[in-house]
């Protein structure tokens, strides 16, 4: 059994999570998919990559077989860029944080390919719009520890 699989099964459970570049979030696990995790954080939602994890906490000791069926919704065939695909669907404003720890920057995503993102920045309280947009923005997945949308 791998790392999903024991996600899987801790679906709507509180955890800790330490991400690559010191980064640590804490909320409800809603989403696993193919190498991915979402997460409720408060009113924003986290979208992280496995390969930004450095730890877990608060996880119980269950696990699913790859073969069985998950509780809750589960995505686990959805790669990362089908999760950031929806976010560039709902046309949320997000900000992306790093795998080094920097807020790599704030605004609109506009692509996701097959592995990086685009991003419009703009202001965190303005709309994606063509005086607002300051630059657009190429990010590889790989630089990638977390994608937060606010609501």
């Amino acid at each position: 059994m791998g790392l999903a699989d024991r996600l899987r099964a801790q679906y709507g459970n509180v955890l800790a999570l330490d991400l690559a570049g010191g980064l640590r979030l804490r909320g409800t696990l809603r989403h696993v998919g193919a190498g991915w995790l979402a997460m409720a954080e408060g009113p924003a939602e986290c979208v992280v990559p496995f390969a930004a994890l450095r730890g877990i906490e608060g996880m119980d000791a269950k696990a699913f077989p790859p073969e069985a069926p998950a509780l809750g919704p589960s995505r686990r065939r959805l790669g990362f860029g089908a999760a950031l695909r929806a976010l560039v669907r709902d046309r949320t404003r997000v900000a992306l944080h790093g795998t080094d720890g920097l807020l790599l920057g704030v605004g609109t995503l506009d692509h996701a390919g097959a592995d990086y993102l685009q991003l419009a920045v703009h202001a965190r309280d303005e709309y994606r719009r063509p005086g607002a947009v300051r630059t657009v923005v190429a990010v590889p997945f790989t630089a990638l520890a977390a994608v937060r949308r606010d609501s």
